[in-house]
């Protein structure tokens, strides 16, 4: 009598290899060509499932590829993906590296970025609720502290630049866009992806906001982040990029940066 852990792993190889089921054929108690009927029974209902999961997470990228291209390459990331999680929204971590390797997607470059941006937008969606913002510390630092200022940041957000221009390949594939289908694909992106309300959406931010955001989330000083936005876009406005954030609500708390305290003390 095989041990459970041997016939479990023959069945789960017979699922995924069809070549596999001998192994398990020798074991059940029906012949041969209803065991065949049987596994494959399971094994389209397993490819089934886990294709309309990939499916659900990423719906501009089957709407670009189509069905017939998207199931056979979800097929294929099963097999050299395994789940290793009960929670199928966890099944497609690796769907946009998978992409970036598989041949029959090369004409397509853009598509591995375009599955990144999916992966984050579900990934938002699922994030945890953030604290109720407080933002107090403002009206009690002195202007010429403001600069010494740093941030808590949502972390239902992500954050994704890319050399193609996602935002409007996600526009044009919206279920219900009835418009222009142009695309320029030389330009390229920095994309905000946030949480309100329950729905995520998609912020195209110019390359000054993208970097002070990008400073003040990784925890850099109000001056720092707005010096390094500046470095990178001429004209950077300060004022409407912290209007930009507190409006998004990705702003949950302001402190005083307590080194520059200290050293004001010191000297």
């Amino acid at each position: 009598m095989p041990a459970l852990r041997e016939l479990q792993t023959a069945f789960y190889d017979a699922m995924l290899y069809p070549a596999a089921e001998a192994a398990v054929l020798d074991r059940i108690e029906e012949d041969a060509a209803t065991g065949r009927r049987r596994l494959a029974a399971y094994r389209d209902s397993i490819f089934a499932n886990l294709t309309g999961a990939l499916a659900a997470t990423y719906p501009v990228v089957e709407r670009i590829v189509g069905a017939a291209f998207f199931g056979e390459a979800a097929r294929r990331y099963a097999v050299s993906n395994p789940s290793f999680s009960g929670d199928l929204n966890d099944f497609g971590g690796n769907f946009a590296t998978f992409l970036a390797d598989y041949p029959h997607a090369a004409e397509l470059p853009y598509l591995p970025d375009v599955a990144r941006l999916e992966w984050l937008v579900q990934c938002v969606y699922y994030g945890a609720d953030p604290p109720p913002a407080d933002l107090s510390a403002l009206a009690t630092t002195l202007p010429e502290q403001y600069g010494e200022l740093r941030f808590e940041c949502d972390p239902a957000h992500a954050r994704l630049d890319s050399r193609w221009p996602l935002d409007r390949v996600w526009q044009v594939n919206a279920i219900d866009y009835a418009g222009d289908m142009t695309v320029d694909f030389s330009r390229p992106c920095r994309l905000l992806i946030l949480r309100r309300q329950g729905l995520v959406g998609i912020e195209a931010l110019a390359p000054g906001e993208a970097t002070f955001f990008d400073g003040l989330r990784h925890g850099v000083t109000l001056a720092e982040a707005a010096a390094q936005a500046s470095g990178v876009e001429a004209g950077f406005d300060l004022g409407a990029a912290l209007r930009l954030l507190v409006t998004a609500g990705l702003l949950l708390g302001a402190s005083l940066d307590r080194r520059a305290d200290r050293s004001r003390q010191r000297s």
